[in-house]
């Protein structure tokens, strides 16, 4: 039985990923999201906890939780992720920049997605065959920014693309068994892109369903040895960094 944690799996891009996963019979599934509880509950196939991953607190209790329960997991699929909330959206110019703002894009986007690796790192080592794959995106790419604008969330996934690229140097030489991608998951039908898909060219915008299963079937080639670059889009194919 295989042992997957899907990050952010109550809503969006995550829930989609978890509904095709759920449907493998081979497959156990840790499913978190800040609305559950902080306690594991489930059965063999379907797990619920709550992790916030912009807390350590959070993250070592979901640990800890899952330690009595998995020997290994072999696979983790971060989906969490933020552009904008009640209180602010993409940054047009410099002068809209915040504090505020870089921060929850920063423990969001980027350093949540590296304290979750920190910690289970050893359980995945333990597998046969595991990987690691974080959402990120086109816009985190430094030479493709030609539109400016959106700075917190395009740092903040520069930055989640530098930290795997340095995890991905640090793996190779300590589990090189482990296998990291980065996904460009394509403009999705969630909230996160809701205020942004008027502009949208016909046929840009895809279903959830859609994406989770180009993610997902991006995961299998990466698993097969079919795809090696780190950073791809939905596709597979490699986006300059």
């Amino acid at each position: 039985m295989k042992n997957i944690i899907i990050i952010g799996a109550n809503q969006g891009i995550g829930k989609g990923i978890c509904d095709i996963f759920s449907k493998k019979i081979d497959t156990s599934i840790i499913a978190t999201s800040r609305c559950y509880t902080d306690e594991l509950t489930g059965s063999d196939r379907l797990w619920k906890i709550n992790c916030d991953i912009t807390s350590e607190h959070s993250i070592d209790n979901f640990h800890s939780q899952i330690t009595d329960k998995f020997s290994h997991i072999d696979g983790i699929i971060n989906c969490a992720g933020l552009l904008h909330t009640i209180d602010y959206l993409p940054e047009k110019s410099i002068s809209q920049i915040s504090k505020k703002q870089l921060s929850e894009n920063y423990q969001i986007n980027a350093m949540g997605h590296l304290l979750l690796l920190k910690i289970m790192e050893k359980k995945l080592a333990k597998s046969n065959n595991p990987f690691a794959v974080s959402i990120s995106a086109r816009i985190g790419s430094i030479k493709d920014n030609h539109l400016g604008g959106w700075y917190s969330y395009r740092m903040s996934k520069a930055a989640l693309n530098m930290g795997f690229k340095t995890l991905e140097i640090e793996w190779k030489r300590k589990y090189p068994h482990i296998k990291l991608m980065l996904i460009h998951p394509g403009t999705t039908d969630t909230n996160l892109s809701k205020p942004f898909q008027k502009r949208l060219k016909k046929g840009q915008l895809h279903s959830i369903e859609q994406t989770s299963e180009n993610i997902i079937n991006q995961i299998e080639k990466k698993m097969n040895g079919q795809l090696q670059p780190l950073f791809v889009d939905f596709e597979g194919l490699s986006i300059e960094w």
